[in-house]
């Protein structure tokens, strides 16, 4: 309850409680739990859940501290009946009866759209990037920022990363800056993923006279907005409508326990506050009205044209897609053979469409190169691999979501929450997904930290526990997942954390021929069909898997 924002969100929650509450003859009883901030705030909303669930009440409403540290809560929520509302954040590996956000996407494409007007056509955007890859939310904001300038075709070039989400860690990468970044003019551009970190980073530029750097930042934070107001460096905010956010989740409390249909998931708009938008921005406790608002709009599917399939198949498209093979993702088997859920799905639409899919097996380290010299046609990788390249398209929906798992014996009962976590354990793990994971690992201050590389990865940590070689196995948790379900007889339980943070899997075009066979349109429109329909859940199902969307941008 010291994050203003998230204040304002408790304050419209209860607003339009206590608004029911008058009107209605029913009433809402509200058992409040407050977590608190930080690392003990974790702690301390595992605990506030477990003893929600010990009141059985109609409804649990909550703002996650952490994708993941609740997931178990959530699956005996499930398993009792008591359906969840979360809001803010959302919570892995289990059902939520409802999830409602900011958009945050939608935020960073306001943010690239505006950015892209304030530099010379032509000019190459010098950007530095403070970011925070361990939620989600945050890496939404950068890749709407840097997909709406490649669609600008804009050149930008990012100079380097740091790590900023509050006013500690926001001083410590500002100066660390200034060592890295000492002449005026050398950076163009300053992006912080929230006002959290950024109003700080902003404060000690300024203080430092390097007035010349413009920022773009995301919140609505008060000081940040007078920043904007007396132009000291921030030149946009994508600001949330905090209390809106609340507002909106007991609305759809209040639908839900009147058994109305209530959506799975529901985007509540931003406002981009500029110097000209900010005489209309009504601040944390407004609603969104404006005309500034973008609200993104509903899919549907849209009609993909198509020729007439010829009679020979030589004469068909050849769509080439490049790909690192990991199961249960895309799956080498042999030479021309390949599985996976990924595979299947590109497989049903090109025996729908007629085309004939070609998949090549590449190393990650040449995929875009690949892509470069139009080897292949489309590449598949995790999002980290090209956020920040300014000559490429990311096209079509998600096709997943990874994130790291953590194989531990079922007495196991230590949360893993961050690196102190795992600073006294065992550790096999194996550096796949994740960007810097390796790093957080070996860091970790581990008695004993192996790292293990091969196809059989999975089968191998399994063993070493069940040997009590190792305390632990840490891995992609799709990975993990899948194996597990492939083994009879496996007595170790596989729990998600955020230690290493999220990666959508995400289709990649070059900029001139984006696409290719329609294959982005075709996807679009076969996941909101399968969605629908069940088709996503049975193909899931055979690998182990869930869906992915309440993760995903879409």
């Amino acid at each position: 309850m010291k994050i203003e924002g998230q204040v304002a969100m408790r304050k419209g929650f209860e607003e339009e409680i206590e608004k029911f509450n008058k009107a209605s003859a029913d009433k809402i009883k509200v058992i409040p739990y407050v977590a608190g901030e930080g690392r003990k705030g974790i702690l301390n909303q595992t605990a506030q859940l477990d003893d929600a669930l010990k009141k059985a009440p109609n409804v649990i409403v909550i703002q996650p501290t952490d994708n993941s540290a609740l997931a178990r809560g959530l699956q005996e929520a499930n398993t009792k009946g008591i359906p969840v509302i979360a809001y803010d954040q959302y919570i892995v590996n289990g059902n939520l009866a409802s999830f409602l956000t900011s958009d945050n996407y939608q935020g960073g494409r306001d943010n690239g759209d505006y950015i892209e007007k304030t530099f010379e056509k032509g000019s190459t955007i010098r950007i530095v990037v403070f970011e925070y890859p361990q939620v989600s939310s945050t890496m939404d904001r950068v890749d709407g920022f840097f997909d709406s300038l490649r669609e600008h075709n804009r050149n930008f070039k990012v100079l380097k990363r740091y790590q900023a989400v509050d006013p500690a860690s926001g001083e410590a990468a500002a100066k660390q800056f200034l060592k890295d970044f000492p002449e005026k003019g050398s950076v163009d551009l300053i992006l912080t993923v929230n006002d959290g970190g950024g109003i700080t980073i902003v404060k000690t530029l300024w203080e430092k006279k390097r007035t010349e750097i413009r920022h773009a930042t995301f919140d609505g934070d008060p000081e940040s907005v007078e920043n904007i107001k007396n132009k000291r460096l921030t030149i946009i905010d994508s600001a949330q409508f905090c209390a809106e956010l609340g507002r909106e989740t007991a609305r759809n409390l209040i639908a839900y326990l009147r058994k109305e249909k209530v959506p799975t998931k529901k985007l509540v708009p931003t406002f981009p506050v500029t110097e000209q938008s900010v005489k209309d921005y009504p601040g944390w406790m407004g609603r969104p009205s404006s005309k500034y608002v973008t609200v993104t709009p509903e899919k549907a599917p849209v009609r993909v044209k198509t020729a007439a399939i010829p009679a020979s198949s030589s004469n068909r498209v050849i769509v080439k897609i490049g790909v690192a093979p990991l199961c249960p993702y895309l799956c080498e088997k042999g030479p021309g053979v390949w599985g996976g859920y990924i595979y299947d799905i590109l497989k049903d639409i090109a025996q729908k469409q007629g085309f004939i899919l070609q998949m090549e097996s590449i190393a990650n380290t040449r995929l875009v190169s690949n892509l470069l010299t139009r080897k292949v046609n489309y590449i598949i990788v995790p999002s980290y691999m090209v956020r920040y390249l300014p000559n490429i398209r990311v096209v079509g929906p998600d096709l997943g979501m990874s994130y790291l798992g953590a194989l531990v014996p079922l007495n196991y009962k230590d949360s893993l929450i961050d690196s102190e976590s795992i600073a006294t354990k065992k550790i096999v793990y194996a550096d796949v997904g994740s960007e810097g994971s390796a790093e957080v690992f070996s860091a970790s201050g581990g008695s004993r930290v192996i790292k293990l590389t091969g196809s059989d990865v999975a089968d191998r940590m399994i063993k070493m526990i069940n040997d009590r070689r190792v305390d632990l196995a840490l891995g992609d948790y799709n990975l993990l997942s899948y194996s597990v379900g492939r083994k009879a007889g496996v007595n170790l339980k596989l729990v998600p954390t955020s230690l290493t943070g999220f990666s959508s899997l995400v289709l990649v075009s070059v900029p001139k021929e984006p696409e290719f066979g329609s294959i982005p349109q075709l996807l679009h429109n076969w996941f909101l069909q399968a969605r629908q329909n069940g088709e996503l859940e049975g193909i899931l199902n055979k690998y182990n898997l869930k869906d992915w969307h309440l993760m995903s941008q879409d």
